[in-house]
């Protein structure tokens, strides 16, 4: 029953190994900068099963892709860390440091050993970077060489960054781990990307907790008890036909398309447009300020009234004056329409608008005409004495004066609308 336990518990946590690893197109790039705030999409976990290490390791990591780069993240819950080879960048004694091997058969075509199309990717926790390329013609005929490959590290280009949680080298306290971000141009790998080109890829966790007596090594010094194991579970490593496939899913979005398409042409189109569209806001905006002003000031020129309560004495007083519009009506006629003292009505017309009866007649009488200067074919003087004025030239200024702008200049600029 334990092993049938410990079977499916290493199923659970190696499932994802086993299928096909997609690769998804980003729109937006990540930063390689060693965080993982800017991937967005679900990350694959592997948890590491070896005996030999003291303290397991738990790998997240996660890939993506444009029409430039092939992008990883790989993050590391390490209770060790350590940094154990005395050579670094170039050397293949890197893998005895805390690191991952990335392994990609671009081609899709590799059997039982890397040829040239084929790439292992070592990083370490500290920021040292091996890379070796399958098919190196010499070691193919040596028969003890069941991996043939050789460095290429100075004449490969590739921006890795890698961030250490914790302190590298003192198994007195334990750490965090360590994350890797990296990014590698399609160039390098003689690859054109496309939505679902399939190949092959392997991520190998590379571990050394048991060394406890943690230092620098030399060169020509073994390191005791070093462990590895790939995301399939593997402990041997370099052989295609064990690595995972893997496939590149996804595409531009639409709006990338064009700017992919016209590049820098787009973003020239595009301020053009907003120059233009800018300046005919602007012309439009100045050209019916007045306009917009004068229908705001007469409730927008038609239909649109102040609120009265229908039974209070200001929506009475209205309704008499349009009804009354084309005769000269005083304050007492209101008042007594209202059956109520002029000293009454002026007072409530302080206390509740702060205005006088006068004002108010004169207010709404002057609105009716507004809207007959827009609606009307009478001129002037016409519309004066329809709303109850004797006098079109006072009853102009008193137009001006509540509107900011003669009669004739409202009407102009409601026809030019």
């Amino acid at each position: 029953m334990k092993k049938i336990c410990l079977f499916f518990l290493f199923f659970f946590f190696n499932y994802q190994s086993f299928s096909q690893i997609k690769i998804n197109y980003k729109d937006n790039p990540p930063i390689v900068d060693g965080e993982i705030n800017d991937w967005k999409s679900a990350f694959y976990t592997f948890k590491q099963t070896s005996q030999q290490v003291k303290s397991p390791n738990t790998l997240l990591y996660n890939f993506g892709f444009d029409e430039d780069y092939f992008y990883g993240i790989f993050q590391i819950k390490d209770k060790n860390l350590t940094d154990l080879a005395k050579d670094k960048s170039g050397s293949p004694r890197i893998t005895f440091n805390d690191s991952i091997e990335f392994y990609i058969d671009t081609q899709n075509n590799s059997e039982n050993v890397m040829d040239d199309d084929d790439f292992q990717i070592i990083m370490d926790c500290v920021g040292n970077l091996t890379v070796f390329r399958g098919g190196d013609k010499f070691l193919i005929k040596v028969e003890k060489y069941k991996v043939p490959k050789d460095t290429i590290t100075n004449h490969f280009v590739l921006d890795y960054v890698a961030k250490t949680s914790g302190t590298v080298n003192d198994n007195k306290n334990f750490d965090e781990g360590y994350t890797i971000e990296f990014r590698v141009g399609w160039s390098a790998l003689g690859i054109r990307p496309s939505q679902h080109r399939n190949f092959k890829i392997d991520l190998c966790l590379n571990d050394a907790d048991e060394f406890l007596d943690i230092k620098p090594l030399p060169e020509q010094a073994m390191i005791p008890n070093y462990t590895f194991q790939s995301i399939g579970g593997n402990t041997n490593f370099g052989f295609p036909n064990q690595w995972q496939k893997a496939v590149l899913v996804g595409e531009a979005s639409t709006f990338k398309k064009i700017k992919l398409l016209y590049g820098n042409w787009l973003w020239l189109l595009f301020i053009l447009v907003l120059l233009v569209s800018t300046y005919l806001i602007i012309r439009y905006l100045r050209k019916g300020k007045e306009i917009i002003t004068i229908k705001e000031k007469v409730f927008q020129v038609i239909g649109e009234k102040a609120d009265f309560d229908e039974n209070s004495i200001f929506s009475k007083t209205e309704k008499y004056i349009l009804e009354n519009i084309e005769r000269e009506i005083l304050a007492n006629d209101l008042a007594e329409n209202l059956n109520i003292s002029l000293r009454q009505l002026q007072r409530q017309f302080k206390e509740e608008r702060n205005t006088t009866p006068t004002d108010f007649i004169r207010k709404i009488k002057l609105e009716e005409a507004a809207k007959l200067l827009v609606s009307s074919p009478k001129n002037i003087a016409q519309i004066a004495y329809s709303v109850g004025f004797s006098d079109p030239a006072y009853f102009s200024r008193s137009f001006k004066k509540h509107f900011g702008i003669s009669p004739t200049e409202f009407q102009e600029n409601a026809q030019k609308e």
